[in-house]
């Protein structure tokens, strides 16, 4: 596959002070289990934790997609875990 034509991903990011620890779950599995790169790892692990939420929150169903720019933090919405009475 060429460059030209691979179709663009959306990228995510995150910092975490846990990073030595989720390389080395990465490190300590790749031979035996799937995914094969770290970062189909890290896709793997969150979309097991959102098929969880979603079975939880939201009766099994995706939510929708949020639109571009939505997705904010608590310091900037006013809303969340560190808002909670």
């Amino acid at each position: 596959m060429t460059e030209a034509s691979r179709t663009p991903r959306p990228k995510l990011g995150f910092h975490t002070d846990q990073a030595a620890r989720i390389r080395a779950a990465y490190l300590g599995t790749r031979a035996a289990l799937p995914p094969n790169t770290f970062s189909e790892f890290l896709e793997a692990a969150v979309l097991e934790t959102i098929e969880r939420l979603e079975a939880e929150h939201n009766n099994g169903h995706s939510w929708d997609a949020p639109a571009t720019g939505e997705v904010k933090s608590t310091a900037q919405t006013g809303v969340g875990r560190w808002n909670r009475t």
